[in-house]
Formats: structure tokens, sequence, C-alpha cells
């Protein structure tokens, strides 16, 4: 994989860390543009978003529990829906910590198929509850409109998609947005991450080219 830059950066020993990260340098480099700090806070972005999802879609879980067993009277609910959504939340927030303080390793190769943006996200988000709202609406007796049971029950699927949608496309679209943002907040207030950075900044060098390290 190759890497462009805006303007022809020098050896990148040559230039601190605070030199890559800085806006500035950003804001005159073409947004497209590949460097060893993007292709950081990318990977980092994408296995934050990645957790961060299944954080949230535990907190589904948890909270579809919590609303069937209000709904049908019964805590049966909360040891199948909400516990492993406790757990599968958990085990997702350990991970997400571990990632966020952590350099990625640059020998795996990441595919976001999913948006890379919040507005992408939205659009795509609201498409499918408009579809969804749509095929019920299409496929509904008219008996059910009068039936304030099965109104609940639709409102209560609706929310779930609701949030099932969020945790997995809203967050992890939003927190790779943000990637580079994040990155640079990281850098300068976690003096172990940025210890990392430094290392790889004086270890780093372009296998196809003479890229720079940055700018991010």
């Amino acid at each position: 994989m190759s890497y462009q830059t805006g303007p022809t950066p020098l050896s990148h020993p040559a230039r601190p860390l605070d030199y890559w990260l800085s806006p500035e340098l950003s804001a005159i480099t073409p947004a497209n543009a590949r460097s060893r700090l993007r292709e950081i806070a990318s990977a980092r972005g994408s296995y934050m978003g990645a957790w961060a999802a299944g954080i949230g879609i535990g907190a589904a879980l948890i909270l579809l529990g919590a609303l069937l067993a209000l709904r049908l009277g019964t805590f049966l609910t909360v040891p199948s829906l909400s516990l492993p959504g406790a757990v599968i939340a958990g085990l997702c927030g350990f991970f997400y910590v571990r990632v966020r303080d952590r350099l990625p390793k640059s020998s795996r190769a990441l595919v976001n198929r999913g948006p890379g943006s919040l507005r992408g996200a939205l659009s795509f988000m609201g498409f499918i509850v408009i579809v969804f709202i749509g095929l019920f609406a299409l496929t509904a007796k008219p008996s059910t409109w009068q039936d304030p049971a099965q109104l609940l029950t639709l409102a209560t699927v609706l929310v779930f998609i609701i949030c099932l949608l969020v945790a997995a496309i809203i967050v992890p679209a939003t927190i790779l947005g943000r990637s580079r943002e994040s990155l640079r907040r990281k850098a300068a207030d976690d003096p172990h991450f940025r210890a990392l950075l430094e290392q790889d900044l004086a270890t780093w060098r372009d296998p196809y080219g003479e890229a720079g390290y940055g700018p991010l």
C-alpha cells in the first residue's frame, strides 16, 4: 500500500510528533491523502467502533429484557435477555478500553463496509425504519390499529430495532468519522499513548516509498 500526501514531507525523523499531529498541517493536506497517522486513526476508530457497537447491542438486550418483563409481568426475560446483554456489554467494554489505549497492528487489513460518517449512518437508519413501518402498515389488519395491546407490542419492537440500529450503525460511524480528532486528543491527554506514538515515529518507515509519518 502506497502513501500520498499533499506537500512533499521531509524524512519523518527530522520532524517531531507535534508537527505531524498539528491541525494546521492537516488543513493544508487533501483529506483523502494517506499517511501513517491517518492509517492508525482509521484502524483505531474501526476497532473502537466495533466494540462500542457490541456495548450498545448488549445495552439494547438489557432494555428489551426489562421492557418485556414489564409487558408480560414476568421476570423470565431478565435471565434470558438482560443477563446475556450485560455480559456482552461488559466484555465489549473491556476490549473497547483495550483498543483505545493501544496502537492497532498495521499488519492487519481492515475493510469498513458501513457508513463512514454520521450523516450517512442517519440516512441509512432512517431508510430501514421507514421500510419497517411501511411493511407493517401494509400487512397489518385493520383491527390491529384499534388494539392497544398490539400497538404497544409494535412500539416495543420498534424501540428495540431503533436501539439496535443506533448501536450497530450510528455509534460506529460516529466514532470512525471522528477518529482523527480522537487520536489527536488522545496523544495530547495520555502520556502513555503519546509515548507509543513517539516510539512508532522513531521506528516506522514507509515500505513502499518515502512518505512522511503524517499529517493527521
